[in-house]
């Protein structure tokens, strides 16, 4: 399983791997979808573990954003790390997600009505 997936505080948070490109995007993806079944409302989507993304990985993540947010729900990132970052920076992917340095900001800010 390329995911590690948790709930605090009724938010669903899902650790990503090492990579998240071309390879691992299709079971990434897959995970997601039956994820995606039980209609989470908050997601957090924690990028601690994650030392590169590709177009691929940006692909499924603003597929399943969007998901999410037809629902009505809520995501946020968190724990870019500079390489990482720079990849969202670069696609203008910054302007679209929410971004938080830390897990503990992202809880808080999925605590807030």
């Amino acid at each position: 399983m390329s995911l590690e997936i948790s709930i605090i505080h009724s938010t669903t948070v899902i650790t990503l791997g090492k990579r998240f490109d071309s390879v691992t995007a299709p079971d990434i993806e897959a995970e997601l979808k039956t994820l995606m079944q039980t209609c989470p409302k908050s997601v957090i989507f924690d990028f601690s573990r994650t030392e590169y993304i590709a177009s691929a990985g940006l692909r499924v993540l603003l597929s399943t954003t969007r998901t999410i947010m037809k629902a009505g729900g809520k995501v946020a990132l968190t724990s870019l790390s500079p390489p990482v970052r720079q990849v969202f920076e670069i696609g203008g992917f910054t302007q679209i997600f929410t971004i938080f340095s830390s897990l503990d900001e992202a809880l808080a800010h999925m605590q807030e009505k």
